[in-house]
């Protein structure tokens, strides 16, 4: 057995072993493609920073498939079959379709077929192009395995697909891969399975956003820390990205923004990689890269998705005004600060706000129910109690979702215990309310919360383990109560991340231990305040950590 192989250059780690996954898989009869379509292809996909599989050799007659083969479908993002016409003649190339059509319905693979010499028609067998190269397999595979191609290929030529007549191999090889990297930037979306009450806002900002529309746009979507902006967004992004020519999500603009390790120049040169598919293009200052974006952008229709912005500076560097973008581009932006959009509304042709909105009562309990039991609805037993504690939380999904996720698996007496206390709470307080769950840690989960409210958010968990093992906070215990309760998450790059409305949450419970003097509190995360403590000795004892800017760096001093 031959070992088919990928390109050496496209490999990648994943699963946390050697195994490769790759972006994209390319099916192709290699004496039909090999040494010129897909050849172009592969280049094109690359050149975007694409990781690819392609079979370098080739497998020789009598040979079989190699299991690897088939992992490397399942771990690949999108497959690319070629079919040109001799492809049908492989029974290689069959088992691989019909592994793609597999996943397409198991795993949601994506599958973006190319009819290179071909026209759908031959592929769905209804000429004699695929049809007589099946009858020939019968007699070596049998009618069974054949028949099982057959209503792969019928399958396939069913999803909309390139055709390679009447335009050039390079052009047509460029849309391709602009529309692979469209796919794998949305397909990178996470979105929660815990969505109620949505589909409204969705028809809201899509009409708002009127994408048929050649205008250039502006639509904010403000509201308060934790009622769902980002969340919606997100979805937004995710079904209209196919929309436009090239897509761009900034995550967090303003914790990034202010943050030590990723500056606002550091967005401008994401969102100038990511809209012009180069990483080699140098952005050295700010100033510069608002030039570049405003000649590189003018004549792309593009979505930019701006997440938590809270200053007009960052718009300022990123999307300016109407002029920087082409005709029909829209720009999405979340803010809990409506001012901020407000000084742009002579910028663009049409700048638009929507007004996220809590859940109504019947959503509350499905949305609280689905974190609290898993399920569309409480079980009858807990139906009195989940009405009352869901009608507290005021319809704000971030304290339906840290309350649910709190009570999940808990007796009756807790949730009696939850209810009392939720009923001496404001109810419109966000904070009142989140401070239950706060309420409910032990000691050292309570100073592991605090430190990340005040100083760790975007910093690196397995630094700050070493400290909190240091304070013998057991933070391996406390972390997985912490995310248990929804009060932090833990990011792809294991960086340590809290909603703003629970990082407020930790700095006014520190704020509380001494309004006046910053030194008789447990946490100073103002530089002013702490730099005034330190030359004038004004801490005390109580004081256990100090965030300090050296040379603009902002590090926390324990």
């Amino acid at each position: 057995m031959k070992r088919r192989s990928s390109s050496p250059e496209t490999r990648s780690t994943g699963h946390g072993s050697s195994r490769p996954e790759y972006d994209v898989f390319l099916s192709f009869r290699g004496p039909d493609t090999r040494f010129n379509f897909t050849d172009v292809l592969h280049y094109a996909l690359l050149d975007r920073g694409i990781s690819v599989f392609i079979d370098k050799q080739g497998i020789d007659v009598g040979e079989e498939i190699g299991p690897e083969i088939f992992q490397a479908i399942d771990d690949s993002k999108i497959c690319i079959p070629i079919f040109s016409r001799g492809y049908a003649s492989s029974s290689w190339c069959l088992r691989e379709l019909e592994k793609m059509m597999e996943c397409r319905k198991t795993k949601e693979l994506e599958v973006m077929p190319i009819f290179y010499d071909v026209q759908p028609s031959d592929v769905k067998l209804e000429t004699k192009v695929y049809r007589d190269a099946l009858t020939l397999h019968e007699k070596t595979h049998g009618v069974e395995i054949v028949q099982r191609w057959a209503e792969a290929l019928k399958e396939v030529a069913r999803i909309k697909g390139w055709d390679t007549k009447n335009i050039g191999h390079g052009e047509l090889t460029r849309l391709i891969a602009h529309k692979v990297l469209v796919k794998l930037k949305v397909s990178s979306v996470h979105l929660s399975d815990n969505l109620v009450g949505i589909d409204q806002a969705v028809d809201e900002v899509t009409d708002l956003l009127s994408v048929e529309s050649k205008d250039i746009r502006l639509v904010g979507i403000c509201g308060i820390g934790g009622i769902g902006k980002t969340t919606l967004a997100k979805l937004i992004y995710h079904e209209l990205s196919a929309n436009f020519e090239n897509c761009c999500l900034l995550s967090d603009v303003r914790q990034a923004s202010e943050s030590s390790s990723f500056s606002l120049l550091q967005l401008q040169r994401q969102l100038v990689h990511d809209i012009l598919g180069d990483k080699t293009i140098e952005v050295s200052s700010i100033d510069e890269g608002k030039n570049l974006i405003q000649r590189r952008f003018s004549r792309k229709k593009v979505l930019i998705f701006l997440d938590d912005v809270n200053h007009r500076s960052q718009l300022m560097a990123l999307a300016a005004k109407k002029e920087w973008f082409g005709l029909g581009s829209r720009i999405l932006v979340t803010t809990r600060d409506k001012s901020v959009l407000c000084e742009f509304e002579d910028q663009f042709e049409h700048c638009l706000i929507y007004e996220a909105k809590e859940l109504n009562n019947l959503e509350t309990l499905q949305l609280f129910s689905k974190h609290a039991f898993r399920s569309i609805s409480p079980p009858n037993a807990f139906l009195s109690l989940s009405k009352k504690i869901a009608a507290k939380t005021g319809g704000l999904p971030l304290a339906i979702e840290v309350i649910g996720s709190f009570l999940i698996g808990k007796k009756q007496a807790v949730w009696q215990s939850m209810l009392k206390k939720m009923e001496e709470c404001p109810h419109k307080d966000v904070k009142d309310k989140l401070m239950l769950s706060y309420e409910a840690l032990d000691h050292h989960q309570r100073q592991i919360f605090l430190d990340i409210a005040c100083f760790l958010v975007g910093e690196n968990k397995r630094d700050a383990d070493y400290m909190w093992n240091d304070c013998r906070y057991f933070p391996d215990e406390a972390i997985e109560v912490l995310l248990l309760m929804s009060l932090v998450k833990i990011t792809a790059e294991n960086q340590l991340w809290m909603h703003d409305q629970l990082k407020d949450l930790g700095r006014s419970i520190v704020y509380q231990e001494n309004y006046e003097d910053p030194g008789k509190r447990s946490r100073v995360w103002n530089h002013e305040e702490g730099l005034d403590m330190i030359k004038r000795k004004k801490g005390t004892e109580t004081v256990v950590a100090i965030c300090m800017n050296f040379a603009g760096l902002y590090q926390p001093l324990f």
